[in-house]
């Protein structure tokens, strides 16, 4: 009886070895195949790719943003996910223990080791743990940073600049975009989902702009097709490939126009704000309000925003996620205007 069982065990063990062998082989062959779909998609890119999408854009410094955000999770009926590079604001992580309660799917990412700040987003993550809500800290096999700043909440997703800091809406410049097209949204999800547990992914859509899957090429190829203008928000630069084609673009006579964060409020800025100057960029920088955004307006025609800086971090080795869209007439209007207010008067 005893050989028997022996027998049996040892013949469950070995199945189940090789049913996990196998399943390890067939999700990495997935990942592969996705990896080799998504590389093709992004040869053949181009600004024609870019589709129409019915979005909203707001701007910080203004509260009216953080209200907006939360009234967005207290309506949520299914589900909330947030994935962010530092998460401190006090009324947001009081809505998501809240959603909680209300029996809301309620997912958090953070990243763990926040440059300069290790420790900031310890407290949010007990906090959060205590309320019985779903948080993890990043795969940092994976990536160098989750530096993401991305909110879902049912059926409308919001792609910022901005941390989710209560500096963020009070006292920086920071630019979000709520929309609700479904193959955006549902790309998101697959992608918060992924980096809830720690998976590799290669999805993405015409419009998103995700790091390191693909943030390079697609603002590369914006910025490439310039023919008219390009005006930049970047709260920090510092990629030679990006520098090479705006110093391009400056010699077929195109303007080039960079609002920066002040050298006071980010040091680095003094040495990038020198190289850009030198390559004849017109470099313009902001004490107030502090200039975190990260955007660009290409002809007045295609809109970049989201968490990617210009930098090669940013691009090649953090999870980061953007949107590219069309700029309306009125979209135009609105940047140019605030844009102004920050870094002075533009030529006629």
């Amino acid at each position: 009886m005893k050989k028997i069982l022996l027998v049996l065990l040892i013949s469950f063990l070995l199945s189940s070895c090789t049913n996990e062998y196998w399943q390890f082989h067939e999700q990495k062959q997935a990942i592969e195949t996705e990896k080799e779909q998504s590389q093709n998609a992004l040869q053949d890119f181009s600004v024609s790719k870019i589709e129409d999408r019915d979005v909203e854009i707001l701007s910080t410094p203004d509260k009216k943003v953080l209200d907006r955000l939360i009234s967005l999770i207290e309506t949520a009926k299914k589900e909330v996910y947030i994935e962010v590079y530092i998460l401190t604001e006090k009324r947001i992580i009081q809505a998501l223990k809240d959603a909680k309660k209300r029996g809301v799917d309620v997912r958090v990412v953070l990243e763990k080791n926040v440059f300069g700040a290790t420790s900031i987003n310890s407290k949010t993550f007990k906090t959060l743990e205590s309320a019985w809500v779903q948080v993890t800290y990043d795969n940092s096999k994976l990536y160098n940073f989750i530096h993401t700043k991305l909110l879902l909440a049912d059926d409308t997703y919001v792609i910022t600049t901005g941390n989710l800091s209560y500096a963020s809406f009070t006292t920086n410049r920071e630019f979000y975009v709520i929309g609700k097209n479904e193959a955006d949204i549902g790309t998101l999800k697959d992608i918060f989902l992924a980096d809830f547990s720690g998976r590799e992914i290669f999805e993405s859509t015409p419009n998103l702009v995700i790091s390191p899957i693909n943030s390079r090429k697609k603002i590369e190829t914006i910025l490439n097709s310039a023919r008219e203008s390009i005006y930049l928000y970047a709260e920090n630069f510092g990629d030679d490939s990006i520098l090479a084609i705006l110093s391009g673009k400056i010699q077929d006579k195109i303007p080039v126009t960079i609002c920066m964060a002040d050298p006071t409020k980010v040091p680095s800025n003094t040495e990038a704000i020198a190289t850009l100057k030198s390559h004849g960029i017109d470099v313009r920088t902001s004490k107030k309000p502090i200039i975190h955004a990260k955007r660009a307006l290409v002809d007045g025609r295609y809109s970049y925003i989201g968490s990617e800086n210009y930098s090669t971090n940013s691009l090649d080795e953090n999870r980061e996620i953007g949107i590219l869209t069309k700029s309306s007439p009125e979209a135009t209007k609105t940047f140019l205007a605030i844009f102004e207010s920050d870094c002075g008067k533009l030529p006629k």
